[in-house]
C-alpha cells in the first residue's frame, strides 16, 4: 500500500511538473506575439552589435545569428547576488567583467547541472570570492584573517551563494535555459560540420565567424614572416617544469631568496599548463588580419614573472612616470597641465605611432641587459 502511495504521489507530481511546463510555454508565446504587435505598433527597433560573418555562406538561421549577435561576452550568472558583497568587491567585478565589451545576462543554468555539480560551482566561488576579500582587508585594514568579520562573512556569502544556485527555478526560466542550451548545440554542431571558427573580435567584442583554412593560412603567413614561433614536436612542459623547480630549491638552498619568496614563485603540478599561440580576428582592419596573443597564465615561470613585477614595477613607476601616459584620462590631464604651462601653441603637433610586432620582435638577452642597467 505504501508503495502504490508513493508511485501515485510520484506521478502526480510528473504530470503536474508537465503541465507547468507545457503553461510555461505557452506563456513565452503568447509574450512574444505581445512584443511583436507592441513593437510594431509603437515602431520600436531593437539596437545591439551584429555578428561579423565573413565566410561566403553561412548555414545558420536568423534566430541563432541574432542570439549570437547579442550574447557577445556573457557574465556568470552569480554575478546577479552582487548586491550582497561588499563595495571593494563590486568594484573588483565591474572591472573584470562589467567593462569587457557587448553583455549578454545568460539565465540562470543551474537547471542543467546535478546538484552535485552546483556544489562544487558554490565553492569555487566562494573561495574566489573569499581570496579577494581577505587579500583586501588584510592589505587595507590590517585585519586578520581569524578575524570575526571574515569569518561571519564568509558564511554569510556561502549561505547566500547557496541560495541563488541551489533554489528551485520557475518553468518559465527552466524553459529558457534549455531553449538556449538547444540553440547553442545546434550553433556548434554546424559551425564544426562547416570548419568554420567562432571567435571575439580584437576591439568591439562582438563574435566574428571565420573560415578554419584562412585561419591556417594567416596564422602560417603570420609565423613565416616573424620567424619567432616554432611548431613544437612534443611538449617541454614538464622538463621546463622541473629545470624551475631545481633552480628554485639552488636559490633557496644559497640562502638567496627566502621561505616566503619561494612560497611565491614555486609553480604547482596540477595547475601547470604549457604557453601556447592563438589569434583573435581584426575586423575593423582590411582584409581582417589576425592579431596574435601567447596564453602563458600557467606556465611554470608564471610564478617567478609575476613575484619580480611586484617588486620592479613601483621602481620602474616612479622613474618613468613623467614620459608614461596610463589611460585617456591621464592623456587629458597631461594635455591640460601641458597647455597651462604655454607649451600648447597652433604650431605643435601631436603624433603617434603603432609598432607592428612589437612584442614578438623583443630580443630577449638584450631587454635583460637593458632592465639590469636600469637597476
Amino acid at each position: 500500500m505504501t508503495l502504490l502511495k508513493c508511485y501515485l504521489s510520484h506521478y502526480t507530481n510528473q504530470l503536474i511538473r508537465q503541465i507547468r511546463y507545457k503553461e510555461a510555454c505557452v506563456h513565452v508565446k503568447l509574450l512574444r506575439q505581445h512584443r511583436r504587435h507592441f513593437l510594431s505598433k509603437q515602431q520600436i527597433v531593437d539596437v545591439y552589435p551584429q555578428i561579423i560573418v565573413d565566410v561566403p555562406k553561412i548555414s545558420l538561421n536568423r534566430i541563432q545569428l541574432d542570439y549570437l549577435s547579442k550574447s557577445g561576452k556573457s557574465i556568470p550568472f552569480f554575478y546577479s547576488i552582487i548586491s550582497t558583497v561588499n563595495l571593494f568587491l563590486y568594484i573588483d567585478v565591474l572591472i573584470r567583467f562589467l567593462f569587457q565589451g557587448p553583455n549578454y545576462i545568460r539565465s540562470n543554468q543551474s537547471s542543467l547541472h546535478s546538484n552535485k555539480h552546483q556544489e562544487k560551482h558554490v565553492q569555487q566561488e566562494h573561495k574566489s570570492i573569499m581570496n579577494v576579500i581577505t587579500r583586501y582587508l588584510i592589505r587595507e585594514h590590517h585585519i586578520p584573517l581569524t578575524a570575526t568579520i571574515i569569518r561571519e562573512f564568509s558564511q554569510h556569502l556561502e549561505a547566500s551563494l547557496h541560495q541563488q544556485y541551489m533554489i528551485p527555478l520557475s518553468y518559465l526560466n527552466i524553459y529558457r535555459t534549455r531553449k538556449e542550451f538547444k540553440l547553442m548545440k545546434s550553433i556548434q554542431h554546424r559551425l564544426q560540420k562547416e570548419k568554420y571558427i567562432l571567435r571575439e573580435t580584437d576591439k568591439s567584442g562582438i563574435f566574428h565567424i571565420g573560415n578554419s583554412a584562412d585561419y591556417e593560412k594567416k596564422t602560417e603567413a603570420y609565423r613565416q614572416k616573424t620567424g619567432a614561433y616554432i611548431e613544437l614536436d612534443s611538449n617541454p612542459l614538464w622538463s621546463v617544469f622541473d629545470k624551475v623547480i631545481l633552480l628554485l630549491n639552488d636559490l633557496r638552498s644559497k640562502k638567496y631568496i627566502l621561505s616566503w619568496q619561494l612560497g611565491k614563485m614555486m609553480p604547482k603540478r596540477e595547475t601547470a599548463q604549457l604557453a601556447y599561440l592563438c589569434f583573435i580576428p581584426k575586423p575593423h582592419k582590411a582584409g581582417t588580419p589576425l592579431r596574435p596573443i601567447v596564453s602563458s597564465m600557467n606556465m611554470p615561470t608564471t610564478g617567478i614573472s609575476k613575484f619580480l613585477d611586484k617588486i620592479i614595477r613601483s621602481i620602474f613607476d616612479k622613474h618613468a612616470r613623467s614620459t608614461t601616459i596610463i589611460d585617456g584620462v591621464d592623456l587629458i590631464h597631461r594635455l591640460e597641465a601641458y597647455t597651462t604651462n604655454g607649451y600648447l601653441k597652433p604650431k605643435t603637433y601631436l603624433c603617434t605611432f603603432d609598432i607592428t610586432d612589437l612584442y614578438t620582435m623583443l630580443p630577449q638577452e638584450e631587454s635583460l641587459d637593458i632592465l639590469i642597467e636600469f637597476l
